[in-house]
């Protein structure tokens, strides 16, 4: 019985996972899977700081996603840019304010994506401040992303082009110590 089992089975073979082009197609892992399809569709974290070699992106997570199967090599594409919690817990502090929102945009290139923004003020404010943020949030992050296609919205955010715009014009509404995207998710494809 142990023999058909040993028979029936395929060898596995070794399949690198390269990275998009953006980061010039680095190879962020090894594999090995009997079938090259079963690899399409799997996800693959990397640290930001493996990638981009910046100390400071160490907090930083960047989920790309299989997307087709060449020569032994899996290519992928960017799906997910998230800040890890324990960095944002870091930055809250007594006597600040933080506000965390949710929506869902769409690119120039007709992408769906979900943009998280976290913003932490310099000292305690009253709710229609905060309110008031939040809008101006919304309304900056609108603007900037319905202009601009997908792999341009990551890159900028990559390169904190938005977070520093943005925090900017917030700082016009008042004071802020922190403006991060604190994730970006690729919902349809």
């Amino acid at each position: 019985m142990a023999q058909k089992d040993l028979q029936r089975r395929k060898k596995k073979r070794w399949f690198t996972i390269l990275s998009t082009s953006y980061f010039n197609n680095t190879e962020i892992g090894q594999t090995t899977v009997a079938e090259s399809s079963s690899l399409i569709g799997k996800n693959v974290c990397i640290s930001l700081m493996n990638l981009t070699q910046d100390i400071k992106a160490q907090n930083t997570k960047i989920t790309f996603k299989i997307k087709e199967v060449k020569d032994e090599k899996a290519l992928t594409e960017l799906v997910k840019y998230e800040i890890v919690p324990s960095s944002l817990k870091r930055m809250v502090h007594k006597d600040k304010e933080k506000i965390d929102d949710s929506f869902k945009l769409k690119t120039k290139d007709n992408i769906d994506i979900k943009i998280k923004p976290f913003l932490v003020t310099k000292s305690s404010t009253k709710r229609s401040v905060l309110t008031s943020l939040r809008k101006k949030t919304i309304e900056l992050l609108t603007n900037s992303i319905k202009n601009t296609t997908y792999e341009g919205v990551l890159e900028n955010i990559i390169r904190f082009k938005i977070q520093s715009t943005l925090r900017k014009e917030l700082t016009k509404v008042y004071p802020l110590s922190h403006f991060h995207i604190r994730k970006l998710e690729k919902l349809s494809s």
